[in-house]
Formats: C-alpha cells, structure tokens, sequence
C-alpha cells in the first residue's frame, strides 16, 4: 500500500524552532573548587552560566540536559593564575527562530509605532506597517492599545497573538525579531487576562 500524498496547500516544514543538540563549554575553576566534589560543582555551574542565555545563530538555551562524568575533562591548568581550564560536553534544548516562522507570542508593551511581544526569552517587534490596514491608524493613547476600525480587535499589553518572523538577527548575547500580524490566520488570539 502506497502512503497517501499530501493535500497540495501542505508544505512540509524543514526549520526547527525548538531542538536539542550536543554542544560543549571552557569554564575556568579556581583552586578552591578542587576536590571530589569538583565535578558537581562544574555541572552546577554550566547550567546556572547557560540557561536562558543566547548562544549566537545557534539560539537561546532553554535546558541543560545532561552532563555526564565522563563528559568533563581533566582541564589543563593555567601556571599564572592557578585555575584550571575545563572542557565540558552537555546535551541542551535549544531555541532557534527562523524568518518566515509562524508563533504565538504575548504583548508586552503597545506604542504609536507598534507593540512589543515576547515568546519566550525571543523579543519581537511588530510595526504598525505590519498590521493589516484597519488596524494601521488604530492606535488609542488613551487605552494604550491597537484597535481595529469595526472595534472587533484590541490589541492591548498582556494578550496573546500570532504572528510571522519577517527578520531575525542573531548577536553573540541575544537574538531580537520583527514580526507581522497582516497575513491570513495572524493578530489577535486571546485577550490574555
């Protein structure tokens, strides 16, 4: 039996937003961390020094998974200082976001040039050039807050919307977007309260 085709409005996806992969860190140990409790100390570390940070075009580390024992080198130690250099090899989960890429994310802050939306530690800016047309001269002072002309969507600090990466850039320590909420199936999901 032959697997049924997709329908053709079905494209099949090839990014990956959210992946785990094996990576690996140099931390530098003071003397006074030496000892049978050393390794330990160095997967404390890895993961208090790692999660939720952002590791360049590879994305933001959400988890450390998983450090082993023999996962850590020996280290070679530095004769001017006295600590010691150590390898470390961890398995984590990492954030990636691509252009095109569709998410739901919550409003942060609302101004006349936009609002500001967060999914998780990936800070998004939507434009008012990026809404559709009856929410482009929508913006309220007073209530802070997009409003569409037949009063129907509020966009508004807190709620929840989708929207589409149109660009991304990926520095060294973050990662920042411009999203877009005028395609079809995009905007306003919930009020968020």
């Amino acid at each position: 039996r032959s697997p049924r085709a997709a329908p053709s409005f079905v494209q099949p996806c090839t990014m990956v937003f959210i992946y785990r992969t094996d990576l690996e860190y140099t931390m530098y140990l003071h003397p006074q961390y030496f000892g049978p409790r050393m390794k330990t100390h160095i997967k404390n570390e890895l993961m208090k020094d790692l999660e939720g940070k952002s590791l360049g075009r590879q994305g933001y580390v959400i988890c450390v998974m998983n450090i082993n024992d023999r996962d850590v080198d020996a280290g070679v130690v530095d004769y001017d200082t006295g600590c010691v250099s150590v390898n470390a090899r961890y398995s984590a989960i990492l954030m990636r976001p691509f252009k095109n890429e569709v998410l739901d994310a919550r409003v942060t802050a609302v101004t006349e040039r936009g609002f500001t939306t967060q999914s998780g530690p990936l800070e998004i800016f939507v434009s008012s050039h990026a809404m559709p047309p009856d929410l482009q001269e929508g913006y309220d002072q007073d209530v802070d807050a997009w409003i569409s002309e037949d009063k129907e969507v509020e966009i508004r600090s807190r709620c929840i919307v989708r929207l589409r990466l149109i660009g991304v850039r990926c520095d060294n320590d973050r990662i920042t977007a411009i999203g877009s909420i005028k395609d079809d199936y995009l905007g306003l999901i919930s009020m968020g309260y």
